[in-house]
């Protein structure tokens, strides 16, 4: 048996997709999932069967960006042709407190951060359709960002299109809260344009993160005609019951998983093999028992 706390059902909802990516033949009958289930997390197949109707709906929000299918009362399995598996893949292992992290050896928090937030640029660009634009603002940037916070503003203020505020920029912030700026400017380069400021996090804590952006600062630090959109940008998903969408809503906009499936759909690029992802997936196929599947 693994060595792992599965606090949720949506936790156990990721350890079958995770089991589907390692398993050869991307197939698993329900009832070897069960025993599956039962001997590698000592989880019952009550609970195991109210997980597989969280794939269920995860498929219905996403359609064929979904990368595995279900089939009630017979099996669940990996498609063949699934569109964004390899940022579905990335995004489930970076999910905190999720049985990969918990697996895998100790990993550069850091370069997981990165990226988390490179593959959340690349969904955001698509937050307003077509003309939509987006960039990393977190340093170190491959984009040539300064790093001192002062100049980063300038810098920042150039690439969107709008004038940098005169407030106060203090010289120890490092990105004011902000990883990743997106924006949609019209052809008539006019003011007055949607911009949305998201902090990304792989950490397990979410509620703390939703006051990092301060809009009234950002509102000093660039020219802004309306108030821009917070967005708090996560790797994992959250539970329909209980209260914690709710809480989180009230304050910011949530761009989850699902969400940010649902973005990545509309990106021009092909989701290609995302390194670290493929080295973890091999790692974790040394430990999982559906790689015998």
């Amino acid at each position: 048996m693994l060595d792992v706390d599965l606090e949720t059902v949506e936790s156990i909802g990721d350890w079958i997709e995770l089991s589907l990516l390692v398993s050869p033949s991307g197939h698993i009958t329900l009832d070897r999932l069960f025993k599956l289930a039962e001997e590698e997390l000592g989880v019952e197949a009550a609970r195991t069967s109210l997980a597989v109707g969280i794939l269920e709906s995860r498929s219905t929000v996403l359609g064929d960006l979904y990368p595995f299918v279900v089939r009630p009362d017979i099996a669940v399995l990996r498609r063949r042709d699934a569109r964004l598996i390899h940022s579905y893949t990335a995004l489930l292992l970076l999910t905190p407190k999720s049985i990969s992290r918990q697996l895998l050896s100790p990993q550069n928090i850091g370069a997981m951060g990165e990226l988390f937030e490179e593959i959340a640029e690349r969904a955001l660009a698509k937050l307003w359709g077509v003309g939509g634009s987006a960039i990393r603002f977190a340093f170190p940037s491959r984009y040539g960002r300064p790093e001192q916070f002062d100049q980063a503003i300038d810098w920042l203020a150039k690439r969107i299109g709008v004038k940098p505020g005169h407030g106060y920029r203090p010289p120890r912030r490092k990105d004011g809260g902000v990883d990743v700026v997106a924006w949609r400017q019209f052809r008539d380069r006019r003011a007055g344009f949607p911009i949305a400021l998201a902090q990304c996090t792989i950490q397990g804590e979410k509620y703390t993160k939703t006051t990092d952006i301060d809009t009234r600062l950002w509102s000093t630090w660039l020219r802004m005609d309306n108030d821009p959109l917070s967005l708090l940008v996560i790797p994992g998903t959250i539970p329909r019951a209980g209260t914690q969408w709710d809480q989180l809503t009230s304050v910011v906009t949530v761009i989850e998983r699902l969400r940010l499936i649902e973005l990545l759909g509309r990106a021009e690029r092909t989701d290609e093999p995302i390194e670290w992802a493929t080295m973890a997936l091999e790692s974790l196929r040394e430990r999982l028992g559906a790689a015998e599947i």
